[in-house]
């Protein structure tokens, strides 16, 4: 993502106004001591004072912009759309990829629309006939932030009693079965792996606090594997990814089916983070990630 000899002023932006701004001073960190000696780093937290950022951006003149921002405005295409009218370079992808992918609704659309198995939407108000669980997340979130799983009318009940942003909700069918996800690096695949916690979800505690277990090149079909990875170079070609993304599926053993749950443009690049662990698995290094 940071080629050393054509970009030797580098420029990481770090924070963010969403609620991974924690997850995303963990990547930035993580970043700048990988890449600090190949040449001019430095690193600027991002607030709500956009003016504030532009200036510090002009400021600084990077050759090129590691984007080390997660969820609103940092991946969603609100940042890349400024740094394209600044005219700097920057990692990962642009604006309409973001735009698209970090959009649950609208990227489950688009799934559909290429064959791609993906959990059914339900629309409110649920009718009785609705087959409970039903997993409810923000459209516009990531880390598992706000993903919660509800099982009968009266948790219905009392999360949109407790919700009034509704609109801000999407909810889906519940796919029992095993977690996984697939990491793309420089427009390949670069490792399968199964996410194996405790609770009933892999949400944003399993994810950073009680850590999950990880399980790389996990046993799995042939057939499996292989429509895993054609779906996953598929989206990612198709949507225009830029060298990096990570994609996460359910696997539902019984019906021997994978559900495409949502494509992350920004994977997040913590020393806990499931991407670079992939890749350290396939023989990349940190550094040569940040660097690819």
């Amino acid at each position: 993502m940071v080629v050393s000899k054509k970009f030797n002023k580098i420029l990481i932006l770090r924070g963010g106004i969403s609620d991974e701004l924690e997850i995303s001073r963990l990547s930035a960190n993580h970043v700048y001591k990988a890449i600090k000696h190949l040449g001019d780093v430095s690193c600027i937290d991002v607030t709500y004072d956009c003016k504030k950022l532009i200036s510090n951006i002009l400021k600084i003149k990077p050759n090129i912009i590691f984007n080390c921002l997660h969820g609103y405005f940092g991946e969603d295409g609100q940042v890349q759309s400024i740094l394209n009218f600044l005219k700097i370079p920057y990692t990962h992808s642009g604006v309409l990829t973001s735009a698209i992918l970090m959009n649950k609704v609208i990227s489950k659309q688009l799934f559909k629309s290429y064959g791609i198995e993906t959990p059914n939407s339900i629309t409110l108000p649920f009718s009785s006939k609705v087959n409970f669980p039903v997993i409810c997340k923000p459209i516009n979130g990531g880390s598992s932030n706000g993903l919660s799983k509800i099982n009968n009318h009266s948790e219905l009940k009392d999360f949109l009693k407790n919700n009034k942003e509704i609109n801000n909700f999407m909810f889906e069918e519940y796919i029992p079965g095993r977690e996984l996800t697939v990491g793309i690096l420089n427009n390949k695949i670069c490792g399968i792996m199964e996410i194996k916690f405790y609770d009933e979800l892999y949400d944003y505690k399993n994810k950073y606090i009680n850590i999950a277990k990880h399980i790389i090149n996990p046993k799995l079909p042939n057939d499996i594997k292989k429509r895993l990875c054609e779906t996953s170079l598929l989206i990612h070609n198709s949507l225009n990814c830029n060298c990096i993304s990570r994609l996460d599926f359910r696997y539902n053993e019984i019906k021997k089916k994978i559900y495409l749950l949502e494509v992350n443009t920004q994977p997040g690049l913590t020393e806990n983070s499931l991407l670079p662990e992939m890749a350290k698995n396939s023989g990349i290094s940190f550094l040569k990630l940040c660097k690819i």
